[in-house]
């Protein structure tokens, strides 16, 4: 792996970010850390109200699934809506706050079996591609190029580890981390 960073003052590729995952309804917030034990954000699980939690406890965190990731400031840049509907398959509605505005993305399972996961989302007028094979990384592409990797550890505690591939994304490695976190940590 190689550390430091490229001349324009952004970090190398291959800089990994970890963190720890609670229970399915913890609302613990979550502190993201660089390889230099840097916080660099903050991921935690919200519910709208604690009926709407208390019902999640019940049913052991698998009905609702909404979070916020903000950056080491605090400031808002991720915040995904679980839409709760008993008759289309799982979907997420993630607003995510850049520089260049508020963009709306509509994830959506799209996988026919449960063999892994697969999902593409806009943003950007561009199509990107999740994908998550049963024992490996989980990726999101564009055009078939691979731009960041996610994996969530089975050990105790529960960790997941993210890295951004595609530095020429840098700028958006926070929307990929809440978007793998979101999709592939939530409830099936």
């Amino acid at each position: 792996m190689v550390y430091g960073s490229f001349p324009d003052g952004t970090q190398s590729a291959d800089d990994m970010f970890t963190y720890r995952i609670y229970n399915r309804y913890s609302t613990k917030e979550s502190e993201i850390s660089n390889e230099k034990g840097e916080v660099v954000a903050y991921i935690q699980r919200t519910y709208p109200n604690p009926l709407i939690r208390w019902l999640d406890i019940l049913t052991e965190g698998a009905l609702f699934t909404d979070y916020r990731l903000t950056d080491k400031g605090g400031n808002l840049i991720v915040e995904a809506k679980q839409i709760r509907t008993f008759i289309k398959r799982r979907q997420y509605d993630v607003a995510y706050r850049s520089c260049e505005g508020t963009f709306r993305i509509h994830l959506i399972d799209k996988k026919i079996f449960d063999l892994g996961e697969k999902t593409s989302f806009e943003f950007q007028d561009r199509t990107y591609e999740l994908v998550k094979p049963l024992t490996d990384w989980g990726q999101i592409k564009l055009g078939g190029n691979v731009l960041a990797e996610w994996k969530e550890t089975l050990t105790i505690p529960a960790k997941a580890r993210f890295k951004l591939v595609d530095p020429a994304f840098k700028e958006h490695e926070l929307l990929f981390l809440g978007i793998f976190h979101t999709y592939l940590h939530s409830p099936k």
